[in-house]
């Protein structure tokens, strides 16, 4: 069965009305190329061209043109209901919510949420979806996506963000490690051990270097890497079972310490914080549902 995009039919309402992508862009909030992607998929769906460019703007085809009142009367009724839903209540209601967010967020934060939304909302489902940072504005603008989590860019237009929390760095590594004896009272980590130590190395993919790797880059630091991996899922075991180090966000130090003989040190310099917020599009700003999630998810960050 052929899957359709809900979010596709105001972008084929406007189109129709405005014969124009940058018309139907503006009126949506959305960028052109966010436009151009969703008529290309509108024209994969109904394997027809639908707009035609000409010198008067988009031409609708005859295929267009006949789909137009059906459409139209689709969306009025679509609009109706969304009206009528405008009060979310958590308790009854049955959405579905697709949300970016890297491992390190399933890892730390999943969990947390839903073992809330089990209370306080038993019907929701969440959709967790994982793309290349640069992806998360388009999937946002496009509907792939309804929030996203992490470390993401403050923008202009018609992505929000808000900040949640602030996030640091911890060295990771088993309890009978040689860092730990040495480090002692301080809980600091020492320099020149750590960086003759095996170093575990995750780099998720697609994601430009961390705050890490560039605090080693500028000062022309160089570590050990004995094991890259693409996830921080991964590291609770291998660490727990062999004299390895890795340098993570505090928040899944912590959780792998929850988890396995683990221990988390302060390492011997200063790394940038990690900024965490959370991102949504403007059509969602007013939504009932998305208000109370973008909330129920702030206020648990926000207590990490």
């Amino acid at each position: 069965m052929t899957s359709y995009d809900l979010n596709l039919v105001p972008v084929f309402d406007a189109l129709l009305r405005h014969r124009s992508v940058s018309a139907a862009a503006g009126e949506l909030h959305l960028t052109q190329p966010a436009v151009s992607n969703a008529l290309r998929r509108l024209r994969h769906l109904t394997r027809d061209e639908l707009f035609v460019r000409t010198r008067r703007g988009m031409e609708p085809t005859a295929y267009a043109m006949s789909a137009a009142s059906s459409l139209g009367e689709g969306l009025r009724l679509i609009r109706d209901g969304l009206e009528r839903s405008a009060s979310f209540e958590p308790q009854t209601a049955t959405r579905a919510f697709r949300i970016l967010m890297t491992d390190a967020g399933e890892m730390v934060f999943l969990p947390r949420l839903m073992s809330r939304l089990r209370e306080a909302a038993p019907s929701l489902c969440i959709e967790v979806r994982q793309l290349p940072i640069e992806r998360y504005l388009e999937a946002l603008e496009t509907g792939q996506a309804d929030l996203a989590i992490g470390n993401l860019r403050t923008t202009r237009g018609a992505i929000v963000t808000r900040r949640i929390f602030q996030d640091s760095y911890k060295v990771v590594c088993r309890r009978r490690h040689g860092l730990v004896r040495a480090a002692g009272r301080s809980r600091v980590a020492p320099f020149d051990m750590l960086m003759a130590a095996e170093h575990i190395l995750v780099r998720p993919p697609n994601v430009p270097d961390s705050p890490v790797e560039r605090t080693l880059r500028r000062n022309g630091w160089k570590r050990r890497v004995a094991l890259e991996v693409p996830h921080y899922l991964v590291l609770g075991r291998i660490i727990g079972e062999a004299d390895l180090v890795a340098i993570t966000p505090s928040l899944v130090a912590r959780e792998l310490a929850r988890h396995a003989d683990i221990v988390s040190l302060a390492p011997p310099f200063e790394i940038p914080p990690v900024v965490i917020r959370l991102g949504w599009h403007q059509r969602q700003q007013q939504d009932g549902g998305s208000v109370w999630l973008r909330n129920l998810i702030a206020e648990l960050l926000a207590r990490p």
